[in-house]
């Protein structure tokens, strides 16, 4: 895999219905990627990945490294190239991230991972690890819980995806944090700081990893969900 690759596991409207079973395992993972983002079977928190490692973000508010045999049934993973120019970013919403981040996108058909490091405020939320029967998505996210961090040294990952994909992955930015201590982290509700640098790579080549999994191979995945999954994301995300 290259490094202008972005590899992604399962599908979003499959993981939006309900299928939470891991198709992949943080092993074959990383062999794959060492920046990005994504959940764990059972839906059991918020991945992040960085530096070639795999941590959770869960909804207790504890973060950890996940072994090489846990497994994940959504996420998109990259071998981020660091010799890219790094800039000094400033902003005061998620909104305003996304204004500022114009500048650094040469076409909205191509995909992005994004790294940041500094010093955050930034809200994060992660759902509870889920039984069987599973339920869709955007009942359990009810469930969530929520944590606010303020001066908070740390990481942001995420991904930028086109709107041709929609259904299969999330349009546009999709970012999670990980403090610097590697104590705090989740998806970001809430995100603003006036010290951090960024780096971005440009992603032209998508490879889609499917799962064989009964809720992947039965179920209609044309439906739209686009309400749905704006509304598990956060409005401010």
């Amino acid at each position: 895999m290259q490094n202008n690759q972005l590899l992604q596991i399962g599908n979003l409207n499959s993981l939006m219905m309900g299928d939470y079973h891991g198709s992949c395992t943080v092993k074959d993972l990383l062999r794959y990627g060492d920046t990005g983002i994504g959940t764990y079977d059972g839906l059991d928190g918020e991945a992040i990945i960085i530096n070639g490692k795999a941590y959770n973000g869960r909804a207790t508010g504890v973060v950890s490294e996940m072994n090489d045999s846990d497994s994940l049934p959504f996420s998109t993973v990259a071998k981020f190239e660091e010799r890219v120019e790094e800039n000094p970013l400033e902003f005061v919403s998620i909104e305003d991230f996304k204004t500022k981040m114009e500048q650094y996108i040469q076409s909205h058909n191509f995909f992005y991972m994004i790294k940041m490091e500094g010093k955050f405020k930034v809200r994060v939320r992660s759902c509870f690890v889920q039984s069987e029967p599973y339920e869709p998505l955007y009942k359990v996210a009810c469930d969530q819980r929520e944590f606010e961090y303020h001066d908070e040294e740390g990481f942001v990952v995420g991904v930028y995806c086109p709107n041709y994909v929609n259904g299969i992955n999330m349009p546009g930015w999709h970012i999670h944090f990980i403090s610097k201590d590697l104590t705090k982290g989740g998806h970001i509700l809430k995100l603003s700081s006036d010290d951090c640098r960024m780096k971005i790579n440009c992603l032209d080549e998508w490879n889609l990893m499917l799962p064989h999994t009964a809720g992947f191979e039965e179920w209609n995945l044309a439906t739209d969900l686009k309400d749905k999954t704006n509304a598990v994301e956060g409005s401010t995300n």
